[in-house]
């Protein structure tokens, strides 16, 4: 059970979900919270056929609701994803290259992402369901790391925000802000997650500056 939601599958441990890949989400459908897997990356349901249009992993707080992608999804289909962490990484000055950081919860083994989700059948095939995850500015931890950060629910909001009773798109963007600085800690971590084929306990490990970039050996 995970927010008061039963799980009705296993789930696998992951290291690093990239984009169009599936994870957890938990939604409202007839006033009852479901766990199911979704795809990271949104599919409007109006979408037509197969025709290709971007498919965002994430969307601003502050504009979703004159979106014509998110506002309908802000009033009635907004979801949770639950993750023990998330990436961000930060720009270096005279570098090509990102240093990833971790962010984990601090008093709490898992974070609540807020986010949006989508129905959307392609032609002949069952229904895919979607999900992007909303973002908002950073707060204390991440103003270092990076200009935005994902909106984190603390537990007493997850209830309001999958009720479908709300749906007042002002109330529902008063509750995308920052979480408290003290609820998340950042850890560097090695560059070995930018490759999104690794995904093992590697990707999480810290590193200090002084450390090689990547593990030795391949992990599976």
């Amino acid at each position: 059970m995970l927010f008061g939601v039963d799980i009705p599958f296993e789930l696998t441990p992951r290291y690093n979900i990239a984009p169009t890949q599936s994870t957890l989400m938990i939604r409202n459908e007839g006033n009852k919270l479901l766990a199911v897997k979704a795809r990271w990356g949104f599919i409007p349901s109006w979408r037509k056929g197969e025709k290709k249009m971007l498919e965002p992993i994430n969307a601003r707080s502050e504009s979703a609701a004159a979106s014509k992608l998110f506002a309908g999804a802000l009033r009635t289909q907004r979801c949770v994803i639950p993750a023990s962490g998330f990436y961000e990484w930060q720009v270096v000055t005279g570098k090509r290259t990102k240093r990833p950081y971790h962010i984990e919860p601090l008093g709490a083994d898992v974070l609540a992402l807020a986010g949006l989700w989508s129905p959307w059948k392609p032609k002949d095939a069952q229904i895919i369901e979607s999900f992007t995850i909303l973002t908002c500015a950073p707060n204390e931890v991440m103003r270092p790391i990076h200009d935005r950060m994902p909106v984190i629910l603390s537990l007493d909001a997850i209830k309001a925000w999958l009720d479908p009773a709300i749906d007042d798109a002002a109330t529902v963007t008063a509750m995308l802000r920052p979480a408290p600085a003290g609820s998340i800690i950042a850890r560097e971590v090695s560059p070995w997650v930018n490759t999104p084929a690794h995904d093992d306990p590697a990707c999480i490990q810290p590193v200090s500056r002084s450390a090689p970039e990547e593990p030795p050996g391949l992990f599976t």
